[in-house]
C-alpha cells in the first residue's frame, strides 16, 4: 500500500522525469539499492555511484543532478566532503544524508551542515518521501528563479524599447516627472534628463490649456480610456509648439502612475497613438546591448552570427548588396526569433541573446537564410551563416561571454561555414594544441587519460635488494612528438594544473601496481610529486584512501621530491612526512647535491632514500670521484639508502661497486619504457 501511494505521487509530481540522483554508498549494491526501490514506487530513476572526491568533483561539474544521497562515510569520501563540495560550487543540489543511527544529535549535525535531510538508512519510505519533497522544492526553486530572469529581461527590454522609441515618452507619479525617454528629452529641448526628474507635467503645457491636464490628472483613474489631446506645450526655451497627448495608466517600480505619450506633430485620433513597433526588427543599438553583457541581464545563451560571403558579396557587387543581405537577415531574425534580442554588431555580425526555449530556432534560421534568394538591384545574390553559440557560466563576465561565442562561430567558419557550433573548452584546447599551446595540451592530456607513463628500473647493486621503478610522465603534442619535460612542468605549475597532473599520475600508478600484485609480483614505484601536492593538506588522506580502494599497501609507493624544494619548504616538508607514515608510503629526495646544508636537512627529515644529482654521475666518468665518497660516507653514517642516477656506460658501473651507493639507474641499465619488465633477478 506504501508503495502504491508512492507510486500515484511520484507519477503526479514528477510527470514520468527521471530522478537525477547522484549517490555515495559503500557498495555497487547500496546503490543498485535505489534504482529498484524508484522503480517499485513508479518513478524512473538515473542514478550514478561516486567513488572518489575527484568522481565528486566530476559528476559536480559535468552533469546535471536533482539530488545527491550519502552516507555519513566510505573509506573514500565522507558526507561532509560532499557537502563542501556542492556549497562550494553553489549548486541547487539538495543532499540527504543516510544514517546508521537515528539519534537527534546526528540528525541535528547533519541539518547544520547543510542537508536537506538525514534520516536512518533502512527507512526505505521516508527516504523516497523526502526526495519527492526535495525534488518538488528544487523545481518550485528554479522555476521562481527563470521567471525572475524572464521577468528582468522582459522589464530590460522594455526600457530599451522606451528609449529606443520614436515617440515622446514620459512617467509621471503624482504630477511630476519620473522618468522620460531621449526622443521625450529631445522635443522639449532639454539636454539632460535629470532636468526633467521633479519636474511637474503641468509646468509643461501652455497656460490656457493647463486647467484641462489639472482636471485629467486629478480624476484619472487605472483603467481609464483617455482619448487624445490636442493642445500647446512648452519647450525649454518658453516656446509653445501644438502636440496630440495621450495618457494612459502604468506602472513604475512597482508604483501606480500615468504614461505620458506626446506627438509633436499633426493631431492624430486615438486610435493611432498606441506606442507602434519602429519597424519590422528584433534590433536593439549596439551600445545598449553590450551594456547588458557585464549586467545581471546577462543572456542565457549568447550566439555569435557572421554572414559568410559578406566581403564577397560587398566586393563583387557593392554597397547595394550588403545593405540588402543585411536587410534579409534584420528581416529573417525577426520573424524566427520574435521574442529574442539581438545588435547588429559590425557589418556581417550579429549577437543574439537567445532565450533556451529559442535555441532549437536557430538551424531554422540558418537554413531560411540559406534558401533565400536575395534581390540587390538587378542581381540576385545569396548568402549563408555561421553561428557560435556560449552559455553564461557561473563566473566570468560580458567580455569572456563574447570571446567564447566568438571562438564557437569562427570553429563554425573553419568548417567550413554554414554550421552551428557551441562552445567548449576541449574544443579550444583542442585548437590552442594544434598551435602548440603547452597548457591546452596539457588540460587535454588530463581529459583523455593522453599522458604518458614511462618506467625506468632501479636497480640493487649487490642484486639483492628489492626492485624499482621510477615512474616517469611524458606529454606528446598534436603530431605524436614529446614536449620537453621540463617544459609542460613549468606550464603547468605557471597555471595551476600541478595537482591534477600529480593526481593522475598516483591514480594511473596505483592501478597499474594493483594489477602487479594480483600477478604476484611484488614491484614498488618511485613517483614524484610537486609543491601543490605539498601544499594539499588532503593528499595523505586521498592517497589512503586510493590505495585502500586498491588493496595495494603503502609501503609500495615512494614520493620523491627534489632538494631545492626540501630546502625551500622544510616545514612543509617535515609535515607532509608524517602525514604519510600512517599511510606506510616512503619518502625520498633526488637532486642530492652533498652540500653542507644538504646534509642539515637529513638531521631534521626521516626520509629513507636519497638519490644523488647526475652532476656525481658526470665527475665519475672523469674519474673524479672525491665528492662521491664523502657524500655517500656522510649518508652511510645515517644509515640513507643511496641511488646513482644516469649510468650509462659499463665504466661508470663498475666504479659505482666500491663507493657505497645501494642502487644505480641509467640508460646502460635499462632506457625507460611503457612495460614494466625488467628482470631484477638476472
Amino acid at each position: 500500500m506504501i508503495f502504491h501511494d508512492l507510486k500515484s505521487t511520484a507519477i503526479m509530481n514528477n510527470n514520468k522525469q527521471p530522478v537525477r540522483l547522484l549517490t555515495l554508498e559503500t557498495s555497487r549494491n547500496e546503490a543498485e539499492r535505489w534504482v529498484k526501490l524508484f522503480r517499485n514506487a513508479g518513478l524512473p530513476a538515473r542514478v550514478q555511484q561516486i567513488d572518489t572526491l575527484d568522481d565528486l568533483d566530476e559528476a559536480l561539474t559535468t552533469g546535471l543532478w536533482d539530488l545527491l544521497l550519502t552516507v555519513e562515510e566510505t573509506s573514500m569520501l565522507n558526507a561532509e566532503q560532499v557537502l563542501s563540495s556542492v556549497q562550494r560550487l553553489k549548486l541547487d543540489i539538495p543532499v540527504i544524508v543516510s544514517v546508521q543511527e537515528d539519534k537527534p544529535d546526528i540528525i541535528k549535525h547533519w541539518l547544520d551542515k547543510g542537508a536537506g535531510d538525514a534520516i536512518l538508512h533502512s527507512h526505505e519510505e521516508h527516504m523516497l518521501h523526502a526526495i519527492l519533497r526535495e525534488k518538488s522544492s528544487q523545481e518550485s526553486r528554479q522555476q521562481l528563479q527563470k521567471l525572475h530572469k524572464e521577468l528582468s529581461d522582459l522589464e530590460q527590454r522594455c526600457q530599451l524599447l522606451m528609449d529606443n522609441a520614436s515617440q515622446a515618452i514620459a512617467y509621471v507619479h503624482e504630477g511630476m516627472h519620473i522618468d522620460t525617454n531621449p526622443s521625450y528629452i529631445e522635443l522639449f529641448g532639454y539636454e539632460d534628463p535629470d532636468d526633467l526628474a521633479g519636474m511637474p507635467l503641468i509646468d509643461m503645457i501652455s497656460s490656457q490649456d493647463q486647467p484641462l491636464f489639472k482636471n485629467l490628472i486629478k480624476h484619472f483613474k487605472p483603467g481609464d480610456e483617455q482619448p487624445a489631446v490636442e493642445c500647446q506645450l512648452m519647450n525649454a526655451e518658453g516656446q509653445a509648439f501644438p502636440a496630440t497627448v495621450l495618457l494612459s495608466d502604468a506602472v513604475f517600480d512597482d508604483e501606480q502612475c500615468i504614461q505620458v505619450i506626446v506627438k509633436g506633430s499633426a493631431p492624430a485620433n486615438a486610435s493611432s497613438t498606441v506606442i507602434q513597433q519602429e519597424e519590422d526588427s528584433i534590433l536593439i543599438p549596439r551600445k545598449h546591448f553590450v551594456s547588458l553583457l557585464d549586467t545581471e541581464q546577462e543572456p542565457e545563451t549568447l550566439a555569435y552570427l557572421r554572414l559568410d560571403n559578406y566581403d564577397s558579396i560587398r566586393e563583387n557587387i557593392g554597397i547595394e548588396g550588403s545593405i540588402a543581405a543585411q536587410e534579409t537577415m534584420n528581416r529573417i531574425l525577426f520573424e524566427q526569433l520574435p521574442n529574442s534580442t539581438a545588435t547588429h554588431y559590425a557589418d556581417e555580425v550579429y549577437l543574439i541573446n537567445v532565450h533556451e526555449r529559442d535555441i532549437a530556432a536557430l538551424e531554422p534560421l540558418r537554413d531560411t537564410l540559406e534558401k533565400e534568394l536575395i534581390n540587390a538591384g538587378q542581381q540576385t545574390l545569396y548568402t549563408t551563416a555561421s553561428v557560435g553559440l556560449a552559455e553564461k557560466g557561473q563566473e566570468g563576465d560580458g567580455k569572456s561571454l563574447l570571446e567564447r561565442a566568438h571562438f564557437a562561430c569562427q570553429l563554425a567558419t573553419d568548417d567550413g561555414g554554414n554550421k552551428l557550433e557551441f562552445f567548449s573548452q576541449s574544443a579550444i584546447d583542442n585548437q590552442k594544441a594544434s598551435n602548440g599551446d603547452t597548457v591546452a595540451m596539457i588540460r587535454q592530456a588530463l581529459e583523455n587519460d593522453s599522458f604518458r607513463l614511462l618506467f625506468q628500473p632501479v636497480i640493487s647493486v649487490t642484486g639483492e635488494g628489492q626492485g624499482y621503478y621510477e615512474v616517469l610522465l611524458r606529454l606528446l603534442d598534436q603530431k605524436g612528438k614529446e614536449v620537453p619535460a621540463g617544459e609542460f612542468i613549468t606550464a603547468a605549475e605557471d597555471s595551476d594544473l600541478m595537482p591534477f597532473i600529480d593526481r593522475w599520475v598516483i591514480r594511473q600508478s596505483v592501478k597499474l601496481l594493483s594489477r602487479k600484485l594480483r600477478n604476484g609480483d611484488d614491484t614498488r614505484m618511485m613517483i614524484h610529486i610537486s609543491q601543490a601536492s605539498l601544499d594539499d593538506e588532503e593528499f595523505a588522506e586521498r592517497l589512503a584512501r586510493l590505495l585502500e580502494a586498491a588493496d595495494v599497501p603503502g609501503h609500495m609507493i615512494i614520493l620523491q621530491m627534489t632538494e631545492r624544494l626540501v630546502h625551500q619548504h622544510l616545514n612543509q616538508v617535515k609535515t607532509f612526512a608524517e602525514r604519510l607514515k600512517p599511510v606506510g608510503c616512503k619518502f625520498a629526495m633526488t637532486q642530492f647535491s652533498g652540500e653542507s646544508r644538504s646534509m642539515k636537512i637529513m638531521e631534521h627529515l626521516d626520509l629513507m632514500f636519497v638519490k644523488l644529482d647526475y652532476l656525481f654521475t658526470e665527475k665519475l666518468e672523469r674519474n673524479d670521484d672525491s665528492q662521491l665518497k664523502k657524500a655517500t660516507n656522510n649518508l652511510k653514517a645515517l644509515n640513507k639508502v643511496i641511488i646513482m642516477p644516469r649510468v650509462e656506460n659499463a665504466q661508470t658501473l663498475t666504479s659505482i661497486w666500491q663507493l657505497g651507493v645501494d642502487y644505480v639507474q641509467g640508460h646502460y641499465l635499462q632506457p625507460p619504457l611503457e612495460s614494466m619488465t625488467y628482470d631484477f633477478s638476472s
